[in-house]
């Protein structure tokens, strides 16, 4: 059987609130009952045209006229509330899953999900198209989140663009990587690549300036004021000492060494 040339989606004709068999061409409010025409079932017929097995064959306004009726059948059975809720209790502790796998996976012989004529499950084309189309507006999300993001840290910082942000922040005053991308609320991975973009130059690693050594040192004081929850680290260091904390202890305490801790007490 020839596949039309949308393998793996569900044609819907938007005019018509229809849906188009990918065989005839023709539009219907549901294929379910009209694939029969064509020899095949409704799992044949997703499995033919690599269609989701949960992907309803029905037009829009079909299936919510199908959803509002077993709804009402719903809230009218209390029969029906009763296995719904029994089979919501089977999924919760898991024995739902166990059984599918031993009424299915089982029935292909090998150990691995299938379908109810005991073939494995293929990974229908929808299925992958489907997720590609989310991870990649999932992509979208992120991107358009981060770009927010470091606009309104350009703006709160006083810079025009990126560009100029860049080259004050890292030529100029000759912040960190590390110190750049915390103004600019980047991914250091990120900014490394906005530099290049920009033809600036990524300084060598271990070749800090005075500023960019500074600027390491704040880093590291914020990090740990912030594992203690202090504004102060210094003064919150030489408060726990007065009150008796070892020096070996304070370092454990802020996740930095005994010398780090040492030089911000100061003198005892």
């Amino acid at each position: 059987m020839g596949r039309h040339p949308d393998f793996g989606r569900l044609i819907r004709d938007e005019a018509t609130d229809t849906v188009v068999c990918h065989v005839c061409g023709r539009g219907f409010r549901s294929l379910g009952a009209h694939v029969r025409v064509h020899d095949m079932t409704a799992a044949e017929y997703r499995r033919e045209f690599g269609l989701l097995r949960s992907r309803a064959l029905s037009a829009r306004s079909f299936a919510r006229e199908q959803s509002r009726a077993r709804r009402a059948g719903y809230l009218a059975s209390e029969d029906t509330q009763a296995r719904f809720a029994a089979g919501r209790a089977m999924a919760r502790s898991g024995e739902l899953a166990r059984k599918r796998w031993a009424d299915t996976g089982n029935r292909a012989g090998t150990g691995t999900w299938a379908d109810t004529s005991g073939r494995p499950d293929p990974d229908p084309a929808e299925a992958r198209r489907v997720r590609r189309e989310s991870l990649a507006a999932g992509r979208r999300t992120q991107a358009r989140t981060a770009d927010e993001r470091t606009a309104a840290a350009l703006r709160a910082a006083g810079f025009a663009d990126l560009a100029q942000a860049l080259h004050t922040l890292y030529i100029e005053r000759e912040h960190s990587v590390e110190e750049t991308a915390r103004v600019l609320a980047l991914g250091k991975g990120r900014l490394r690549r906005l530099l290049g973009e920009h033809g600036i130059g990524i300084r060598p690693s271990g070749q800090n300036s005075a500023t960019g050594r500074h600027a390491r040192v704040l880093l590291n004081d914020r990090a740990a004021a912030e594992r203690v929850g202090t504004d102060d680290i210094a003064a919150w260091l030489r408060e726990r000492a007065v009150e008796g904390a070892t020096l070996r202890e304070l370092a454990a305490a802020t996740g930095r060494s005994v010398p780090w801790v040492a030089a911000r007490i100061g003198p005892r």
